[in-house]
């Protein structure tokens, strides 16, 4: 699951998500838009915080696509 689609099924604050992993909001709003992606570290963290509906998988879905 995409983590803007994570979002707004949960209707999680994202200030407050941002908090719980360390990062700013406009780093989430980034992360949502696919023009930055979370360190490996991040990843790990949103994946617990959002309690495996959001993996590392989720981020680079778009690029395996490319590449077939």
């Amino acid at each position: 699951m995409k983590l803007s689609q994570w979002f707004e099924e949960t209707k999680t604050e994202k200030r407050a998500f941002a908090k719980s992993i360390g990062v700013t909001p406009q780093m989430i709003s980034a992360y949502c838009k696919g023009q930055i992606w979370p360190s490996r570290k991040r990843m790990a963290l949103i994946a617990d915080e959002t309690n495996g509906a959001v993996t590392a998988n989720d981020f680079v879905v778009g690029e395996q696509a490319q590449c077939s």
